[in-house]
């Protein structure tokens, strides 16, 4: 959901905040002030200068300018450029980026770093926002909206936090008992905090969530300022959902993977850019042969006119997606941001689109409705409908994103088929058709339909839906397609000389060859909605090739992401959930199988789900902050099916 900017007026380079009547920093010393403040109040310096393996994660309650983080960010560099930072911060009124740009700019010692910054700066949505830098060993997090609401849904533990914002008189709704109660929650035996202010009401709220809370020394002309230690959480949060509680995780040297499709591959590089040694095992001689293996595949993500927990999820991994590929392909070698265009081909689809639009739930710079004659101008093809329009959507390559993936020092591939698990002596054993017997102390099933063909997963309600496309030579002189268009189906700008386009949703087919008659359908959907591609398409129409696979999709059309439960464990302890659904569980726990976890389910959503899900599985397996919200981790947890189950009395 769309967010007010912050609305800045400037006195000479000094942002004024409109809203909190306030500025942003010290203009003569804002980052001498940050130094202080944070940096040496939480007492920084030792753990970065630490040599041992060490991820720090600084929680921040107001991210403004981005000031600290620059600050924090250099302050590394110059010190010790192996440590690893996950900074996490807030901010319900985000600046544009032009703001932000000249707020950073009074700085020049800082340039390189605010230059790395400012392309990436989010989208003004609300949410979580992952940013990389210096080759990911720096993380940033940005939680779009309210400080309390976004860390109620983070799971983290945070070492030191940066307790940050405009002054409690200018902004009392931000510190609340609401945000100390989070604080808390997501700090452990030893965390830190420093903040500019001594008001009366942090320095008792944070007491009485269990920091130890002491004065020092301001900086410049400010009298005081608070520091302290967490001891205790004296005010615990209640587990409202025990069923989805996250098995306890250290990180392990080494992962074995099952699937080498988009799922397997991301999960791969997510861990092997971790440190973490890879076995990739693919029955097949290449990688991407299923649901993965389409030439083309459109980039984009149908959003909801109201937001949903499955609208977050494609909304955020469709923004993670375009980042990561911007990072590792510049050049667009296997992808293209070419745009997307979603036609209303229907007019119920038209009259959700003028509502979407009507209801500014996005920014222009993520969608926008278009006329025809617009949209034909830009696919600079006649389009013969209006629809909405995504500027940074486009079409990647499955099959060369999985080989890009897997090149990795960390990672091996091995060509075998698994056919059993099972678990002795602190290791699983993986049963090959070979006869071979691989051993791995943690796993992660990440092949498509057959993740539940093991005990371990067989109550995974697995379906197919099979797709059909068609590929043709596209002739130079007609190659004039410049953005993929989504109608009743797709097509991508050609690539390599030829077009792809389709494709069949089909829930019942079973064929595996390519038929002509689902040529003849996807060929009907492109002449509805490009007639002048359809005519070039059409006159070569003998020459039709074509590709079939197997989407993997689940009853609720969300992907299965996380820990793998046991089933008869998990239906003993919740069974009163048949009674009450209300029920109220003290001290039960999930029973997981350990270090086993799965990957899958991720339908036509891939492009958009997977690497968002590879970053969540690999930051759960290295007891790392999750960067999905908790309500959208519980919704793809591999447990749902069985409680859903369980409260309809099913099982």
């Amino acid at each position: 959901m769309r967010l007010i900017h912050a609305h800045i007026c400037w006195t000479e380079d000094t942002p004024f905040s409109e809203q909190h009547q306030d500025i942003y920093y010290n203009p003569d010393k804002g980052h001498l002030e940050s130094d202080y403040v944070f940096y040496s109040g939480n007492n920084l310096e030792p753990l970065i200068q630490n040599k041992r393996p060490l991820h720090l994660h600084i929680g921040e309650t107001g991210f403004g300018t981005g000031l600290n983080f620059i600050c924090l960010w250099k302050r590394i560099r110059e010190t010790n450029e192996s440590r690893s930072l996950h900074f996490i911060s807030t901010e319900k009124y985000p600046l544009n980026r032009s703001d932000l740009k000249k707020a950073l700019s009074n700085w020049p010692e800082l340039t390189d770093l605010t230059d790395q910054l400012v392309p990436q700066y989010p989208l003004n949505t609300s949410g979580f926002h992952h940013l990389y830098f210096d080759n990911n060993r720096i993380k940033l997090t940005l939680m779009f909206g309210d400080a309390a609401e976004s860390y109620s849904r983070l799971n983290a533990k945070v070492d030191a936090w940066y307790l940050d914002g405009f002054a409690p008189s200018k902004n009392p709704d931000m510190w609340s008992p609401e945000l100390f109660r989070e604080i808390a929650r997501l700090s452990k035996p030893g965390t830190t905090f420093s903040t500019f202010t001594s008001a009366g009401i942090v320095k008792r709220g944070l007491r009485d969530v269990g920091f130890d809370v002491r004065k020092q020394k301001g900086f410049g002309r400010k009298r005081e300022m608070l520091v302290g230690t967490f001891v205790e959480n004296t005010t615990p949060t209640p587990i409202e959902k025990p069923w989805f509680e996250l098995p306890a995780s250290e990180k392990p040297k080494e992962v074995t993977i099952i699937g080498g499709g988009l799922s397997g591959c991301s999960t791969a590089l997510a861990l092997a850019e971790r440190g973490v040694k890879v076995t990739l095992i693919e029955q097949e001689s290449q990688l991407a042969t299923g649901g993965s293996g389409n030439p083309q595949g459109a980039l984009y993500a149908k959003l909801p006119v109201k937001q949903t927990i499955q609208g977050e999820l494609h909304l955020s991994g469709f923004l993670y997606s375009v980042n990561m590929l911007k990072r590792i392909d510049p050049a667009e070698s296997f992808w293209s941001q070419c745009g997307v265009m979603q036609l209303a081909t229907s007019d119920k689809e038209l009259a959700r689109q003028n509502n979407l639009i009507d209801q500014e739930t996005y920014p222009q710079e993520l969608v926008s409705l278009k006329s025809a004659e617009e949209l034909s101008e830009i696919a600079n093809t006649a389009v013969n409908f209006n629809g909405l329009f995504f500027p940074t959507a486009g079409w990647v390559s499955p099959r060369a994103l999985c080989d890009h993936f897997v090149d990795h020092p960390n990672i091996s591939v091995v060509q075998q088929q698994v056919n059993d698990l099972s678990f002795a002596e602190g290791l699983w054993q993986l049963a090959t058709q070979s006869g071979e017997l691989l051993s791995a102390s943690h796993v992660v099933i990440c092949n498509a339909e057959m993740a539940n063909q093991f005990n371990q997963t067989d109550h995974l309600p697995l379906k197919t839906i099979r797709g059909q496309v068609s590929i043709t030579q596209a002739k130079p002189a007609n190659n004039k397609l410049n953005s993929v268009v989504c109608g009743d189906g797709y097509i991508s700008p050609a690539q390599n000389q030829q077009y792809c386009f389709g494709a069949t949703y089909d829930l019942q087919g079973k064929e595996r060859n390519v038929t002509q008659e689902d040529h003849e359908s996807n060929l009907e959907k492109l002449g509805k909605v490009l007639p002048e591609i359809h005519a070039d398409v059409a006159s070569e129409s003998n020459d039709l090739q074509g590709r079939t696979a197997f989407r993997c999709s689940t009853p609720d059309y969300m992907p299965i992401v996380g820990p793998a439960p046991v089933q008869d464990q998990l239906i003993e302890t919740f069974a009163q959930l048949r009674k009450d659904r209300k029920w109220r569980f003290e001290n039960a726990k999930a029973e997981h199988h350990p270090n086993l976890y799965v990957n899958t389910g991720h339908g036509s959503k891939g492009l958009i789900t997977c690497p968002i899900s590879a970053e969540l599985l690999a930051s759960m397996i290295c007891d790392e902050p999750l960067p999905l919200p908790k309500d959208v981790i519980d919704a793809i947890n591999p447990a749902r099916f069985i409680i859903k189950k369980l409260i309809k009395q099913t099982i």
